[in-house]
């Protein structure tokens, strides 16, 4: 494989976005995450619109995530082998296209849950397919010495997404209804795909005598299984998706609508202050990256601190409650987001990258929606989002803890 540009050596905090490629490719990850940032909304308000609840919501997230059940790994082997480029263009086009037709229902009144369901089961094939690969790559863009750089700016795109999305998709609700939030994402993927058509990617080295994929799928799932540092990880990664971000994506829009009283629009804010108390984090991070040593241990408080804040999302008094209790949620999640990514990429080899990467994208993409499936039906059935929230929040801090007090090598990891 060629070596990562060099070109532009980063001599700041942003410097490695003056590497053209990269630049490119943060510049894709930010349009890219702002369509997601109101996705699940946009689909999660859609279904309460038809008159649906909790767990239909959950089913819907569900079919969304099902795809990469099926092919993130392959999709990981695959890019290790093939022109990650490619994959990204097919991941970006597809997308576009289901989102075109998403909003063509949407705004002719011919949207049904069932069309839906579908429309977010399509969707969820092609994010399946990019997010993998997304990820791989920028360790290929950049020097090893940059790299955390490298992944703290990738996230501050995230965050500026998480931002700028909902503050696009508020006022898009409010003047042209849900349909104008589905828009917003269509013309984000299209411009997206723009900014990929002059990306330019290290080739991928080849071999003649490459093992079958189930056998390079079994590599990549051993060395997950043979690192305790990285196992322990992983662990943490799918506790932290069923028991915190699976709550949050299948109840957050029935709990701003139904306990504090948000529309679709003062809704979107609610996840923009989510967005912004992230945005700070990595950008404090960014800063002071160099004294961040043992970096599993931070991780660990990053959780630890979350599930805390979570508990009192439940119980929050009242609108303005909630959006404080979102922030500090936020400020907490930014050392989730950084510093899983740059424990798994500075742990990895090149040469099975792509492969753990897709296991990666298998708990967020996949294992979400099956989250998103239980939480549904239990706050359903429970008859309380308060409870759901603020109890799942708890099973997570006994997790986290656990691992925070037998771990010792996981929390000196760097």
């Amino acid at each position: 494989m060629s070596e990562p540009e060099t070109g532009a050596a980063p001599d700041s905090a942003f410097g490695v976005l003056r590497l053209h490629s990269f630049r490119l490719l943060w510049i894709n990850t930010l349009g890219f995450v702002l369509v997601q940032s109101t996705q699940r909304f946009a689909f999660v308000w859609l279904i309460l619109e038809l008159g649906s609840k909790s767990d239909v919501s959950g089913r819907l997230l569900f079919v969304m995530g099902l795809p990469a059940l099926f092919i993130s790994l392959p999709v990981g082997v695959v890019s290790d082998r093939v022109n990650r480029r490619l994959l990204l263009m097919l991941s970006q086009t597809g997308a576009f296209a289901i989102t075109l037709i998403t909003s063509v229902l949407v705004s002719t009144d011919r949207i049904t849950t069932g069309s839906a369901t579908l429309c977010a089961a399509i969707l969820g094939l092609f994010i399946a397919i990019g997010q993998p690969v997304r990820t791989a790559i920028v360790p290929t863009l950049v020097p090893q010495e940059h790299l955390m750089n490298a992944i703290i700016v990738s996230v501050v795109a995230s965050n500026l997404a998480l931002i700028l999305g909902p503050a696009i998709a508020g006022p898009a609700i409010a003047r042209w209804g849900t349909e104008g939030a589905f828009w917003v994402q269509a013309v984000l993927y299209g411009l997206g795909f723009i900014v990929l058509v002059p990306l330019k990617l290290p080739p991928v080295q080849t071999r003649l005598d490459r093992p079958h994929l189930r056998t390079e799928l079994a590599t990549g799932i051993g060395f997950i299984a043979r690192h305790i540092e990285i196992r322990t990880l992983f662990i943490l990664l799918m506790g932290s998706v069923i028991f915190m971000m699976s709550p949050w994506m299948v109840l957050g829009p029935q709990f701003a609508r139904e306990q504090v009283g948000a529309t679709g629009s003062s809704a979107t804010l609610l996840y923009t202050m989510l967005g912004l108390g992230q945005f700070v984090t990595s950008m404090w991070l960014l800063r002071n990256s160099h004294r961040v040593r043992k970096k599993g241990l931070w991780f660990m408080l990053g959780l630890t601190s979350g599930s805390i804040v979570q508990i009192f999302i439940g119980p929050a008094p009242s609108y303005m409650g909630l959006a404080l209790i979102l922030f500090a949620w936020g400020l907490t999640g930014g050392f989730y987001l950084n510093l899983n990514q740059t424990l798994l990429q500075r742990n990895t080899p090149p040469e099975v990258m792509g492969r753990v990467m897709s296991v990666h994208s298998l708990l967020m993409v996949g294992l979400a929606p099956m989250g998103a499936l239980a939480v549904g039906y239990a706050a359903r059935h429970l008859h309380s989002l308060p409870e759901t929230i603020s109890g799942t929040g708890a099973a997570m801090l006994v997790l986290v803890l656990i691992v925070l007090a037998t771990q010792r090598k996981f929390r000196a990891l760097s």
